[in-house]
């Protein structure tokens, strides 16, 4: 599915879903902000060890998204047979998720810490959010993306970690939106 998705998108779209990715990982920092201050309210530590994971995840993520237009690429354009095309997709596909475990381990290990502080009452989150934490969320979607059949699912696989972040970030928002974030 995913193989003939790519093979039927352009290349500027592909050369942009490949460029958006540092956009998006400035964007997701300054979220990932909102959560440390929601957290440092009521622990610096845990908001400090959610942040910084949080943030690494992000800079990786974003070559991530770079490296999708090569691997996109590959796909699309080496659709032939051939030992070298199977090759080349296959190095590139490596090197992609090699890539991803370092955006994707950061992330969970923060997400880990956000789930802790939540859960103990830790932070300006209720304790009813822990099922809106990106880490978890992520692990459930993945068979949320099996039950839509193509081409609609795709959007659930390729870009499950983006919309676990976003939809993440939406309950961020209105959960905390009138909670004061600047304490002297």
């Amino acid at each position: 599915m995913l193989r003939q998705t790519v093979r039927n998108n352009s290349l500027e779209r592909l050369f942009a879903g490949g460029l958006v990715g540092p956009i998006a990982a400035c964007l997701c920092i300054i979220g990932f902000w909102h959560v440390y201050l929601n957290v440092r309210q009521h622990s610096r530590v845990l908001a400090i060890l959610a942040a910084v994971p949080f943030a690494v995840s992000m800079v990786a993520g974003s070559a991530v998204h770079t490296l999708w237009a090569s691997r996109g690429l590959a796909m699309k354009l080496c659709a032939d047979p051939s030992e070298s095309c199977r090759q080349v997709i296959g190095a590139i596909t490596s090197y992609w998720n090699i890539a991803y475990y370092f955006a994707a381990i950061p992330g969970f290990l923060g997400a880990t810490v956000l789930a802790v502080a939540v859960l103990w009452g830790k932070s300006s989150y209720p304790r009813w959010a822990i099922l809106f934490n990106p880490g978890l969320l992520l692990m459930t979607l993945p068979y949320a993306a099996q039950l839509v059949p193509a081409p609609a699912g795709a959007p659930l696989t390729g870009g499950a970690t983006n919309l676990c972040i976003a939809l993440f970030f939406a309950l961020s928002v209105a959960t905390t939106w009138r909670i004061p974030l600047v304490t002297r």
